[in-house]
Parts: C-alpha cells; structure tokens; sequence
C-alpha cells in the first residue's frame, strides 16, 4: 500500500493557498503567519516604519527593558571548574569534589582573577628562592583485617 502526503500552506489571513511562512516578534513573543505573497508584503509595509525606527537586538538576550542589564552566563569547562576547585581550597572554601559549584565562590575567583598582582619591587638583591608549597599530608586509614569464613567440612 503507497501513501503520499502532500503539505499545503494554508494563508491564514485569507484562506488561499499560502507560498511562505513569516516570522516576527511583538511586546517579547515569537510569531510565525503563513502568508500568500500579497500578505505577506502588506505585513512587511505596515510594520516598515516601525522596523526602521526600531534598534534591531540581538535573539541572545530576549527583550530588552530600560535598567534591566543581560546577565552573561558563563560557559564552564572541566579545566575552569578544577582551577575554581583548587583556588578555593587553597584560600580556605569549604567544598565539594563533584556537583556545582556555588556562585559566591565562583564570583571570589573571579574577583580573585582580576585583582591586579603586585609588581615586584627592583633592588640589588639576591631574587628569592622558590617557595614550593608542601606536600598534603595523607591520612592513612587502618583497615582491620577480617577473618575469613570456614565452613564446615572445608
């Protein structure tokens, strides 16, 4: 048994035969009209000087508002979280190995990241050695051994 379908657009001013669908967005929400090419200019000439007049946006923010700023949201990777994790260890943050990262320590490293980083006075002395950070000490569990089950007969 063979089917065929067939889509038709559908005007949805007029009801005639529509030839393309129009996209548009108005006090914040999306709309999409099919329109037959009559229409579909017409819409285009009424909405002409509005278009003209309007700052065009970008679609990554949405709707803008006066005094309302986008928040950037941060795309982070592995390697960003792990040097968060280790930063915050290192300046006395109490967190976790896995899960998300709260915004407060997020938002101390990246104030940490920016803060400028004092230049090195110029003298005639010796530089200093490296100070190498010492080692973590491991805290060594004792597991007590457990004797193995005999059975009976064995």
């Amino acid at each position: 048994m063979a089917k065929q379908i067939i889509e038709k657009l559908i005007d949805d001013i007029d009801g005639g035969e529509a030839t393309e669908t129009v996209t548009f967005s108005f006090d914040g929400n999306n709309y999409t009209i099919d329109l037959n090419e009559t229409n579909a200019n017409a819409l285009r000439k009424a909405l002409a000087p509005y278009v003209g007049a309007g700052t065009k946006t970008s679609r990554g923010f949405g709707t803008w508002r006066p005094g309302i700023t986008p928040t950037r949201v941060r795309q982070t990777t592995k390697d960003h979280n792990k040097a968060i994790r280790e930063w915050a260890a290192s300046n006395g943050h109490q967190l976790s190995e896995r899960g998300r990262i709260p915004q407060h320590i997020t938002e101390a490293y990246e104030e940490a990241q920016k803060a400028p980083v004092a230049s090195p006075a110029k003298s005639a002395r010796e530089p200093k050695a490296a100070v190498t950070k010492p080692a973590k000490a491991v805290k060594k569990v004792s597991r007590k051994k457990v004797p193995a089950v005999q059975f009976a007969g064995s």
